[in-house]
């Protein structure tokens, strides 16, 4: 517990976005393990049969979690939550630009998935960079 208020008071700003990041993906880990069909499907995806469930569990749920744990670990294992932000930056970001750029690509704007994903995304991205600048002046 020690560690944590350290970390916390150290770069509380960094430490915030972190707590956040793995919170959304053991989040998501859970929704995606427990009902992949339903939840997937409110992503506009749809597997063609068992195995595309499996899938579904691995790589929405299995990899959230796998993100989650690792930035947890790396800000224990470093006593910094810094390099979990930066982290957290460049995948929320990445995910961020080519959903953009290839919704474009595949007119996907009337979805209503991405009615909802990009303002989140675009806000989670904002805040996250937020997170990041303070820091820096911290």
């Amino acid at each position: 517990m020690e560690l944590f208020k350290q970390i916390w008071f150290a770069d509380p700003y960094s430490a915030f976005a972190v707590i956040c990041l793995i919170g959304y993906f053991f989040g998501m880990a859970i929704v995606f393990i427990t009902n992949p069909i339903k939840n997937a499907e409110s992503f506009s995806v749809k597997p063609v049969d068992n195995a595309g469930k499996t899938e579904i569990r691995v790589y929405y749920g299995g990899i959230s979690f796998a993100l989650g744990a690792f930035l947890l670990f790396l800000t224990v294992s470093l006593g910094t939550a810094f390099y979990s932000l930066v982290g957290g930056l460049f995948f929320a970001t990445t995910v961020f630009v080519t959903r953009t750029v290839f919704l474009c690509v595949d007119k996907g704007w009337k979805c209503p998935y991405t009615k909802l994903a990009i303002p989140a995304e675009g806000f989670f991205v904002i805040a996250l960079w937020t997170c990041f600048i303070l820091s820096k002046t911290h």
